[in-house]
């Protein structure tokens, strides 16, 4: 996003430099720090006895009800749309990952994308060394066991 700023709001770039790049800033790329700030304003207006602790747990308890719900009814809706799954554990697996994913893998996203947007704050926007390993072991491992059998033919 930050390499391709140039794009926002610009209407040389029509449709997705107005209305694709400002959604993807505005509604992906801050919507961490808006989570964590708010986070951060909830508990502190709890410590500091701004906020009814029993709203805010029934507010927490709302907002997560209904990520669950958009999560189950995108599969719902997937499942009746391309019927793609065959077993309906598939399907039972897939609702109960929908489920789950609001209770720690989401706050995980979040904290894995304010570790990027402060790599990229501090200008260390690069992959890194990146060293195949995987096609020399196979390699070895297939031809091992084709060594073995000639000599086991020839002794």
């Amino acid at each position: 996003m930050w390499q391709y700023k140039g794009m926002l709001f610009n209407p040389r770039y029509g449709r997705v430099g107005l209305i694709a790049m400002p959604f993807f800033t505005f509604g992906e790329m801050l919507a961490p720090l808006v989570e964590v700030v708010g986070y951060v304003i909830t508990v502190g207006g709890l410590l500091l006895g701004a906020v009814n602790v029993n709203f805010a747990l029934l507010f927490v308890l709302v907002a997560w009800a209904t990520a669950c719900l958009l999560s189950l009814w995108a599969v719902v809706l997937e499942e009746v749309s391309f019927q793609r799954y065959r077993r309906l554990g598939d399907l039972g697996r897939l609702l109960l990952f929908a489920t789950l994913e609001n209770f720690g893998y989401r706050q995980r996203t979040v904290w894995w994308r304010l570790k990027a947007f402060w790599l990229v704050f501090r200008q260390k926007q690069v992959w890194g060394e990146m060293t195949r390993k995987g096609f020399e072991s196979a390699g070895k491992q297939a031809a091992e066991p084709a060594t073995a059998r000639r000599t086991d033919a020839q002794g």
